[in-house]
């Protein structure tokens, strides 16, 4: 069975369709590897939702995923950091681009 990967990427003051390249570049290398990748784009498609509604969602989706994987600036980030601390907690396997 393929390991569900949760990407924590930097999105606050990024352009989001950067962003979103971004994203969809690392859910293909992800999936290379044979991992099912979800994005905080999945777990809160809404664009009128608030930060405290994204966060949420996203910690969601990472507790239920086996593994975390970090974009590149992730310390830069506080919604990073603190998915960080989550998967910290939780025992959850971390990857870092």
């Amino acid at each position: 069975m393929k390991k569900k990967v949760y990407i924590s990427v930097p999105i606050s003051g990024k352009d989001i369709i950067e962003v979103k390249i971004l994203v969809d570049i690392m859910k293909s290398r992800l999936e290379f590897y044979k991992y099912t990748p979800i994005t905080p784009f999945d777990a809160s498609p809404d664009s009128n939702a608030s930060y405290a509604e994204h966060m949420g969602r996203d910690i969601q989706a990472l507790l239920e995923c086996d593994a975390v994987f970090f974009c590149r600036g992730w310390k830069d980030s506080k919604g990073c950091q603190a998915e960080y601390e989550v998967a910290k907690i939780y025992g959850k396997q971390m990857l870092f681009e």
